[in-house]
């Protein structure tokens, strides 16, 4: 179930970095037969809620409603919508969209137990291997996704920060020693790390799912990135030097952090920190790059990369003043709009584009606490050049 709804969601991420309506057009079909799917396998009465046997990432499978699959499925829900209103298919998007507005409120109303998110089942009549009223580091999967596409909150952000805090209360480990796991052993001692699934208010199955107890990076570096996202800073980078730290070319190699294999795929999450602690954000169709950094504001750099093209992004900024450069590296990159986090004191009424953008004409307003630059068309940026931006 996480993957079919995983592919719907990496879908619409593949068409936003590159804009291209006619890979969309292609996929499109498959992906609404996987939704289909859905409706005729896990959410049957079409509440937005999945309720069947859900098998998943663990090996196994979950029954009952949980936000694992939940949020991705809500996720994917978005994602359909959106898509099928560039293509044209407006009804099919209001039933998606009808479909979300349903679970996003039922998925609340059922799991949340004022701290966090837990699975509707009775572990005691249920098949082996579920979490009931866990704490599941993986609760907020989909959540994450939305943050990485640029699709919002698809359960309301209270919750999502409580249960987010809640995750790294109860499940952060900065010392193992007196953890008991008699499962793969990623981490050990006085090592730290986040475990898969703690039971803070009791009720842990007799048979929970078999890597409850275990620590795998790939969901490290999830939970740390939308804790990140969720100004949870600190946080987040406690869990990365916990991860980085067992990894430290000592007792493991600093290239290779194996789960269920060597060189595992799901450390690739950890793409996701650059993304959170940068704010990028780039939709090839509407022209528009955002960047939001974490930490370090008043003089930030790193990496980006779209589909057409990858670079630097690099940003000084004072109380009165904002100087941003967009730098191209191999590619190039379409832009009209640019969407950048001013310091807190300023709120721009001017701005002046450079390098490839020299003499463009351009606007800015706030949106929240957002500014947006809007330059009168859009701007090509090669391999070797730039697009810079001061506003004050």
């Amino acid at each position: 179930a996480d993957g079919q709804m995983g592919c719907i969601l990496k879908l619409y991420r593949e068409y936003l970095l590159s804009g291209d309506v006619d890979f969309l057009k292609l996929i499109y079909p498959a992906a609404k037969q996987t939704m289909s799917f859905v409706w005729l396998t896990w959410d049957k009465d079409g509440d937005g809620v999945m309720e069947a046997v859900q098998h998943n990432t663990y090996d196994i499978e979950f029954v009952g409603a949980n936000t694992m699959m939940g949020t991705l499925y809500l996720g994917a829900l978005k994602a359909m919508e959106r898509m099928s209103e560039i293509l044209g298919e407006r009804q099919y998007a209001a039933k998606c969209r009808s479909i979300y507005d349903s679970g996003a409120k039922k998925h609340v109303e059922k799991l949340f137990n004022g701290e966090f998110f837990v699975q509707d089942v009775d572990v005691e009549t249920a098949p082996r291997y579920q979490f009931g009223p866990g704490c599941l580091s993986d609760q907020l999967l989909g959540q994450w996704f939305c943050e990485v596409v640029g699709l919002g909150y698809v359960l309301p952000q209270k919750e999502v920060k409580s249960a987010l805090a809640s995750i790294f209360k109860y499940n952060w480990k900065a010392d193992l020693s007196d953890h008991d796991s008699v499962q793969r052993t990623y981490a050990l001692n006085d090592e730290a790390g986040l475990l898969l699934c703690t039971w803070p208010r009791g009720g842990r199955p007799k048979y929970p799912f078999v890597y409850a107890d275990e620590v795998w990076t790939g969901i490290e570096y999830q939970v740390a990135a939308h804790l990140i996202y969720e100004d949870m800073v600190e946080e987040g980078l406690a869990i990365v030097k916990g991860a980085r730290d067992r990894h430290d070319g000592i007792a493991r190699n600093p290239w290779d952090e194996f789960e269920c294999g060597h060189h595992y795929a799901r450390a690739m999450s950890s793409w996701s920190l650059i993304l959170a602690l940068s704010g990028f954000h780039y939709d090839a169709r509407e022209r528009l790059i955002a960047f939001a950094p974490k930490l370090n504001a008043a003089d930030f750099r790193c990496f980006y990369s779209t589909g057409s093209g990858w670079g630097t992004y690099s940003q000084k900024a004072s109380a009165n003043s904002l100087a941003a450069k967009i730098g191209v590296s191999w590619g190039e990159l379409e832009v009209q709009d640019i969407r950048l986090l001013p310091p807190a004191a300023l709120h721009p009424t001017k701005v002046t584009p450079s390098g490839a953008a020299k003499g463009f004409g351009a606007s800015v307003r706030m949106d929240g606490t957002y500014a947006m630059v809007r330059l009168s068309e859009p701007v090509k940026v090669r391999a070797g050049e730039a697009l810079g931006i001061e506003m004050s």
